[in-house]
């Protein structure tokens, strides 16, 4: 059985090295919606979804009304293991496993709840790893923080721009990072 939970979710990105940096530690990246899909017999999961800002990116990131199916940036994470541990009070926690998160640009958007695996189709332009991670939640409420590292990341096009993960999360210096 697969049991879907609607996440909200604000991304924060910082950068290692400030001298080198676009976009300053610990400012918005990117907002995004997503949903876990979670089998509670195994507690494996995979965390997928879309953007609605991308910092950078000055129009609208949706062909149309803002939904899942009308947006041009999702994502979607690895098969993710989700281990509870021994609650603390109120707050339950599970340990959320080290792994990949890719984010992929869809010139014909197709995002479909029903059907998760829309979410990692399109073009891959980035690819993310994480660390193991803590997910505490209060009831109906957990946030979800931790620090990701861009791996990989391929040149888009977008609404007539050239963009790239590598200046968006401020990895490389634009004059630098053109050239790869």
């Amino acid at each position: 059985m697969i049991v879907a939970l609607t996440v909200l979710t604000i991304a924060l990105l910082g950068t290692v090295a400030p001298s080198q940096a676009q976009v300053p530690a610990a400012q918005v990246v990117w907002q995004h919606v997503g949903r876990i899909y979670l089998d509670p017999n195994t507690g494996k999961a995979v965390y997928a979804g879309y953007l609605v800002h991308l910092n950078g990116l000055p129009s609208s990131l949706f062909n149309g009304a803002p939904s899942e199916a009308t947006a041009h940036f999702t994502f979607s994470t690895d098969v993710l293991q989700l281990t509870p541990l021994p609650s603390n009070g109120d707050v339950a926690l599970t340990l959320v496993s080290a792994g990949t998160f890719n984010v992929y640009y869809n010139a014909v958007p197709s995002g479909d709840w029903n059907n998760p695996s829309s979410f990692s189709s399109g073009r891959l332009i980035a690819t993310f790893t994480r660390e193991e991670s803590l997910f505490p939640q209060m009831g109906a409420f957990g946030f979800h923080s931790l620090s990701e590292v861009l791996t990989s990341s391929s040149k888009f096009t977008y609404n007539g721009q050239k963009y790239s993960f590598k200046n968006i999360v401020g990895i490389l210096p634009k004059e630098i990072s053109d050239f790869l």
